[in-house]
């Protein structure tokens, strides 16, 4: 990010009183599993002590996102099943959910399907990572979950500036992107990998969330961040949900070729073939549709 960008995301930020903070169980949570002395006792104690925050994690781990034969009864052995960091990211798409569920309005952005967006594209960058590498596939998950989290601050915190930018990109047709560096001169994705750094989550996350509209800013590739890249122009195409953008979804040149079978294949081609699987992904992941109720 260049200078100016930086000082005026600083000002923009800086204005915010009361920002939201992770729940105090998620955020030791990702320190606790981020330790490697951590076993799964600890952990599932404290995940225990959030009633609410327990009742979903076994709600989603029952279900048929993660398809398990036999029940997982108990916090622990949902750990010992799914592991610590599906744990840590289930955990933490589950409280950001809940924080998120309400607010802010705006005719241009409705937030059930700011969601509806948010959850196809984790599944997108979840089914994307599995073909090419699964150990990614929990972390892509919740990097497009989060990874339109700065629209959110933007809407509760410049209500204002962000419905000028919301109008201007319809009359306009422009990119959100586009209209809100004009009207904000930063981005919600420079936001939202400014809030995930103050939430302490992995770099990797914080990137994802941050380039995920301009890859190829980054000093090195990074797979997550074309994972959400890819996923964000797939579910865009698809039109499931809204995000507050209505211009036709656009891929990186670098990110697209790196995917294609054949060089000659065209982007749009290319969205079909990596959405193959999709619709069966998005079914198992309906579970997710009422975690924002408390």
């Amino acid at each position: 990010m260049d200078q100016e960008r930086r000082q005026r995301l600083r000002q923009v930020t800086e204005k915010i009183i009361g920002l939201p903070i992770l729940p105090t169980v998620v955020a030791q949570l990702i320190a606790l599993i981020d330790d490697p002395k951590s076993s799964a006792r600890p952990v599932a104690q404290l995940i225990s002590t959030d009633q609410a925050l327990t009742a979903k994690i076994l709600k989603v781990a029952n279900s048929a996102f993660y398809g398990f034969p036999r029940e997982i009864a108990t916090v622990q052995l949902a750990i010992v099943v799914l592991g610590f960091e599906q744990v840590k990211n289930l955990s933490l798409s589950v409280a950001v959910l809940r924080r998120f569920s309400s607010g802010n309005e705006h005719r241009l952005f409705d937030r059930q399907r700011f969601w509806d967006h948010a959850i196809a594209c984790g599944v997108a960058g979840r089914l994307l990572a599995r073909k090419v590498h699964p150990r990614f596939e929990g972390e892509a998950f919740v990097a497009g979950v989060l990874h339109d989290i700065g629209k959110l601050i933007l809407i509760e915190y410049f209500f204002d500036e962000f419905s000028e930018a919301l109008e201007l990109a319809e009359t306009e047709e422009l990119t959100i992107v586009e209209a809100e560096e004009q009207v904000l001169g930063v981005t919600h994705s420079d936001i939202g990998g400014w809030l995930a750094e103050k939430w302490n989550l992995p770099p990797s996350l914080v990137s994802a969330i941050a380039y995920h509209h301009r890859p190829e800013e980054m000093e090195e590739p990074d797979e997550l961040v074309h994972f959400i890249h890819l996923a964000n122009a797939l579910v865009r195409q698809h039109q499931i949900g809204t995000s507050g953008d209505s211009h036709p979804p656009t891929l990186v040149p670098d990110v697209a070729a790196r995917f294609k079978p054949n060089p000659e294949m065209t982007n749009e081609k290319l969205l079909d073939h990596l959405s193959e699987g999709l619709e069966a992904e998005l079914e198992k992941a309906q579970i997710f549709k009422d975690l924002g109720d408390s």
